[in-house]
């Protein structure tokens, strides 16, 4: 379509709401020539603009990718309801944002698989880009849709949209890929051939229509088989080793519109020592490895001649952890002392290193403090290896405090097997005791945010085996700490809650089976996208969907585990599941809740 750009610019531009976010040409942006590119990727963020512009990990591929000689990356993001249904009516196909090409005419599209809620938005990509949803009806003339991100490793519901799918780190193994298949095209391989000699070739790369699954009547998985030769068994995590080598943009692109982090995003260190029973991220992302203080200082300067951003946020899973936090603060702030540029600290540790930062360090954030304490109950914490205690919390709050910290936000979680209504109410009351701890500082209490969340049993964590507590018990549980709330009349105080139904499809759709995709699919048809927006997040449509294909939510949510059952998830990823089962049976003895 040789006039597409002018189709978007004139048909599509004028009639939606911030186009701004459509039209490209970003500082930063890199545009190739497409003529003189024999590989081109679409890398498609499924979400809006302003979401896929503040992802680290999609900006690094976007940058490693266009590394490569003779190849081009543009990206691609979902359009909002308006821009959408535009596009639908007059038949304009998803575009990219450097080239404005149609998706379909790239060699590859690589979709970030952030969050399970993300997955209607999949289908919402494909569909606009004109591209079948299901791997087994695309030809050779469709691109070739990769996977990767997060939850990569819990990806079975949604197996079936793709054609591949890259686990672990991706900058480094992505390009490999893209080699790889520029030498298949040259050999003239069909599009199966070329997967599966990407396969066979790259054990860190799943390719799902090389896997079988047989159910049993009670619905369990009864087998899994690999139906070509030379397809591994497992899939292994790719592992970027070596931080300072690895490929990091030094020039990220600048939004052209408002963006939720608009500032540069400085990344430290992946891995997290932690490992808290709940956390799929702690648990997948390996060993801890970080950057040096010299390479992250390079960076951030670099980044912040060529973006004009006047804040630099620290990013990991555990920043608390990275060795020398407060070396590599004092450094920074010494080198942009002066520059206008303050530093953005990460939620940090509940111990003593709070007030071990320097004071000129603390005085670049004083608007708000994040401390993620899961429960109010030190047994509860211990159990599932949070490393908090009430008294650590107490005195890291009042150097907190002493530092010039206002506001607070302490993040918990509900549904963990044993909790008691002791445990439920203890969150008001812990977050009341930290709301007053300010009087003993500056004679007034400080503003404190309890955001709870409902346990999601992840793959991949001890809890994975563990029933998710019921829809009843999460409403109990939100009354009860509501009325609480209004016992002890605080006003300083306010809780938040989550959506309980978007935290039991994230279960079903996390620990789901390739069955799955058939209810997505269907709740896509229904009108599902956008679920992680309250704009766009209706259950009822999921829920008419699992009726359809005689899917049972309970069946993946409320239900216990054995060892002995075939999981899903248990082909991606080398983890040890003898040692997570194991420690989940320890959990359990140890809340008193061990089952049969």
């Amino acid at each position: 379509m040789n006039n597409l750009s002018d189709i978007i610019s004139h048909k599509l531009l004028p009639k939606v709401s911030n186009p701004a976010q459509y039209i490209g040409g970003e500082v930063n942006q890199i545009r190739k020539d497409w003529d003189n590119c024999d590989v081109k990727v679409a890398l498609a963020f499924p979400d809006v603009y302003s979401m896929g512009m503040s992802n680290i990990g999609f900006s690094i591929l976007y940058h490693a990718i266009n590394l490569l000689d003779n190849t081009l990356a543009e990206r691609t993001y979902c359009p909002w309801f308006d821009a959408g249904d535009i596009m639908k009516q007059l038949g304009i196909p998803l575009f990219s944002w450097e080239n404005r090409m149609p998706v379909n005419d790239f060699d590859f599209v690589g979709i970030t698989m952030q969050h399970e809620l993300s997955y209607s938005n999949i289908l919402y990509l494909l569909d606009l880009a004109q591209i079948p949803f299901r791997a087994e009806n695309r030809n050779d003339n469709n691109p070739i849709i990769i996977g990767g991100g997060p939850i990569a490793d819990c990806c079975e519901p949604v197996a079936d949209f793709f054609d591949c799918i890259l686990l672990g780190d991706g900058e480094e193994v992505f390009p490999q890929v893209i080699e790889h298949y520029r030498q298949c095209k040259k050999n003239n391989l069909t599009r199966k051939d070329i997967l599966l000699s990407i396969a066979q070739n790259f054990d860190t790369v799943y390719v799902p229509q090389f896997y079988k699954f047989e159910y049993a009547e009670d619905n369990t998985i009864s087998s899994r088989t690999v139906t070509e030769k030379g397809v591994p068994e497992i899939i292994n995590r790719a592992c970027v080793y070596d931080m300072d080598s690895a490929p990091y943009p030094i020039a990220p692109l600048v939004a052209n519109t408002d963006t939720p982090h608009d500032r540069i995003a400085l990344e430290i260190m992946r891995g997290c020592p932690c490992r808290c029973a709940f956390c799929h991220a702690g648990h997948t992302k390996g060993n801890l490895r970080s950057r040096s203080i010299d390479s992250l200082l390079n960076i951030a300067s670099e980044s912040y001649t060529n973006t004009g951003h006047d804040t630099v946020s620290l990013l990991s899973l555990s920043s608390s952890d990275y060795p020398n936090l407060h070396k590599l603060a004092e450094q920074m702030y010494d080198q942009f002392e002066g520059r206008n540029l303050s530093i953005s600290l990460p939620s940090l540790r509940v111990d003593k290193q709070l007030h071990e930062l320097p004071a000129k360090i603390t005085k670049t954030r004083k608007e708000g403090l994040t401390i993620a304490v899961e429960t109010a109950s030190d047994t509860m914490r211990k159990a599932i290896g949070k490393k908090v205690t009430d008294s650590d919390l107490e005195e890291t709050m009042i150097e907190a405090y002493k530092a010039g910290f206002l506001k607070v936000k302490l993040y918990f979680m509900i549904g963990f097997p044993g909790e008691t209504e002791e445990d439920l109410l203890g969150i008001v009351k812990l977050a009341s005791r930290i709301s007053y701890l300010r009087r003993q500082v500056h004679g007034t209490p400080a503003s404190v945010t309890a955001s709870v969340s409902w346990l999601v049993p992840k793959p991949h964590t001890p809890f994975a085996w563990a029933a998710q507590q019921n829809f009843d018990y999460f409403m109990n549980a939100r009354r009860l700490l509501i009325d609480q709330c209004k016992k002890l009349r605080k006003v300083s105080v306010r809780v938040k809650f989550h959506y309980m139904e978007r935290s039991i499809l994230e279960t079903i759709l996390s620990r789901g089976d390739r069955r799955i995709s058939y209810a997505i699919e269907e709740a896509y048809k229904l009108g599902a996208k956008f679920d992680c927006w309250d704009e766009g997040f209706e259950y009822d449509r999921y829920l008419q969907a699992f009726d359809k294909f005689n899917i049972s939510p309970d069946f993946y949510t409320e239900r216990e585990r054995t060892v002995d059952e075939i999981q899903p998830w248990y082909h991606l990823g080398n983890d040890s599941l003898d040692s997570l089962y194991k420690r989940y049976r320890r959990i359990m003895e140890t809340i008193g809740q061990q089952s049969e």
